[in-house]
């Protein structure tokens, strides 16, 4: 399985995004448009944005790694099943 990590480094933090892993819950997006800005040309995450301890609260509340389409063999976690059973998260294109 290929890992398809972003890093985004800011002066005092850096976010580390993993696309294999997100489940589109837009907590990220909605809680720190600021921060996380989708659906953009070039560098959509600006981690300078917000202080140290507020990106720390959005990556400890991030749900990513659990199951939303119902059809993991390893639930409550997340095991890819997503990809073939025709989920898509609301709003996802």
């Amino acid at each position: 399985m290929t890992r398809d990590v972003e890093e985004a480094v800011g002066t005092g933090v850096t976010i580390r995004f993993e696309a294999s892993k997100c489940i589109h819950s837009r907590g990220c997006v909605l809680g720190r448009p600021d921060v996380f800005v989708p659906n953009v040309q070039g560098e959509w995450i600006h981690p300078d944005a917000a202080t140290v301890e507020e990106v720390a609260a959005l990556a400890h509340s991030c749900p990513s790694g659990l199951c939303r389409c119902g059809g993991s063999s390893n639930k409550p976690y997340c095991d890819g099943t997503h990809r073939t059973n025709g989920f898509r998260a609301s709003g996802a294109r």
